[in-house]
């Protein structure tokens, strides 16, 4: 295999073992700062924000990016390739909790800048730069460590590795399908409702307007 297919299927597997659990970190707290900027005008919403973020649940966390147990047992790794494999799964793991402390330093710092009347946006653009700064590093480290392990797979462990990545592929885009699908349609919903609501309110003006007009051929008051 040419070094630049192997590189160009290592990006894949980086962005399905990685990418996609980083992203949704990283999607999650700039939607969340956006929405807490948004509100920045409604000082009941700042007063009762808490002091620190939600966080997902370890079992959830730990469940992303990691290699399924019976995949491993498939590849039937040697002792070196398995010490690889956990150092990247160690990785990973530190990234993820590197990653939630800086979500909850960030909301924390928004809170306190939302508590006072002198809120400034370049603040929160500046401590947003800073935490994808360090986001980004920490993926930077894993996808270096997912490297080193597809370095040492021979050429039959990566051929069941690049089948389950392609097994990835297609369910991630199966899973954006749908959503994409179901998003169009909630807007669909909505906006036949307010259709029907506009409908229904010329409807009912027509009426008034008809019911306050004197009838054609009305009798006329004599002089």
């Amino acid at each position: 295999m040419r070094c630049f297919d192997v590189r160009s299927l290592l990006t894949l597997a980086s962005l399905l073992l990685v990418s996609f659990s980083a992203a949704a970190q990283n999607g999650s707290l700039m939607l969340r700062s956006s929405n807490q900027l948004n509100q920045s005008g409604q000082p009941a919403a700042a007063a009762v924000a808490p002091s620190t973020a939600p966080s997902a649940s370890p079992l959830a966390v730990e469940s992303f990016g990691r290699l399924p147990d019976s995949l491993i047992e498939g590849l039937v790794l040697d002792p070196a390739q398995k010490a690889k494999l956990d150092a990247a799964h160690e990785a990973r793991r530190k990234m993820w909790n590197t990653n939630r402390v800086a979500r909850q330093a960030e909301y924390a710092a928004l809170t306190k800048e939302l508590s006072t009347d002198k809120f400034d946006p370049r603040d929160v653009i500046a401590l947003r730069k800073k935490t994808r700064a360090k986001i980004d590093a920490g993926f930077d480290e894993v996808q270096a460590t997912w490297l080193a392990f597809w370095d040492v797979l021979n050429a039959a462990q990566r051929k069941i590795l690049i089948g389950y990545m392609r097994d990835q592929h297609a369910v991630q885009g199966k899973a954006s399908a749908a959503a994409s699908a179901e998003r169009a349609a909630a807007r669909a919903k909505q906006q036949a409702a307010l259709d029907r609501a506009e409908a229904r309110a010329a409807a009912q003006g027509g009426s008034t307007s008809s019911a306050t007009t004197a009838p054609a051929g009305a009798a006329t008051t004599s002089k």
